[in-house]
């Protein structure tokens, strides 16, 4: 068998209550969460990882809103990447999200893959990854002892390595909404035109006030161990005027930023060739929103 024992959970309270050995049974074993398990399944069946117990949150209500409260997104671990596409509030306070998810495989794992369970898997190739770096979001654990927040910036630790400890379950993501003076973009490089795993994806989110950058964020997957920040792109492109050669300086900047490896979908060598104009690109689509989204 892939797994032992399977429960259905309709609560936070009850999902935790399996994480921390309620099932007497199961004290000590390795219980796994699942949500659409497009990732774990998989994991399971090629051996990659073991599981005694599987905890199914996919049902809990709480995980599945998608609701503004202060002045923040906040997005439910167990929404699908469909709902991401279909919500309205994402495609208006947060279009690089939903962008992302529509680049997501195809039909089948849009509707079962989750925000949390990408954020779980920490594969340096998953495509929402960069997105929520760029949009600074903050991620929520929850345990029996209460709620813990953590930045993106803080919670991949690895390859498949995360700030989660074994007694927390991930519950939902926030990030501030994005005001109309900003645009975003998203663009990713498979194997193929589409359902295909990422060889490099880029994120950027830039702000433009008055002619100029006021800020910017530039985020890479699949070209190092985690995902990547670039930050001295992002310091050298605020308070300048957007332009070609402003965009391809950043984009060098970005390229010389990276570690990638090779691996059977891309060497780094050409990981590092490609990069440049995909980062140019992305800040050339997210200025012209910009200034799109200022027109309306």
């Amino acid at each position: 068998m892939l797994y032992g024992s399977y429960h259905k959970t309709e609560t936070i309270e009850e999902a935790l209550g399996h994480l921390a050995g309620a099932i007497g049974s199961e004290r000590g074993k390795q219980v796994r969460l699942i949500a659409g398990g497009t990732d774990l399944m998989v994991q399971l069946r090629e051996r990659l990882t073991e599981a005694d117990a599987l905890v199914d949150v996919s049902s809990i209500p709480a995980l599945k809103k998608i609701w503004v409260e202060s002045q923040r997104l906040h997005i439910g671990a167990a929404v699908t990447y469909s709902e991401l596409i279909a919500s309205e509030l994402v495609n208006q306070h947060a279009y690089l999200l939903a962008e992302t998810s529509r680049l997501i495989g195809g039909k089948q794992i849009q509707h079962m893959g989750t925000v949390g369970g990408n954020l779980g898997n920490a594969s340096p190739a998953g495509d929402t990854l960069p997105c929520l770096s760029a949009l600074e979001a903050e991620v929520t654990l929850t345990s029996l002892d209460g709620d813990r927040h953590v930045a993106m910036s803080d919670f991949m630790l690895g390859v498949r390595k995360t700030a989660v400890k074994s007694h927390e379950l991930i519950t939902k993501v926030s990030f501030n909404m994005l005001p109309q003076h900003a645009g975003s973009a998203f663009t990713k490089l498979g194997l193929r035109h589409s359902q295909a795993i990422s060889v490099v994806d880029v994120a950027t989110v830039l702000f433009i006030n008055d002619g100029r950058i006021s800020d910017a964020r530039v985020a890479l997957g699949s070209v190092a161990p985690t995902i990547v920040r670039v930050t001295a792109a992002e310091k050298m492109l605020r308070g300048e005027a957007p332009s070609d050669e402003l965009f391809s300086r950043a984009a060098e900047i970005s390229r010389k930023s990276l570690t990638p490896i090779s691996d059977v979908r891309g060497s780094a060598a050409y990981r590092l060739y490609v990069a440049k104009p995909m980062v140019k690109l992305a800040l050339e689509t997210a200025c012209e929103r910009a200034n799109t989204n200022k027109a309306d």
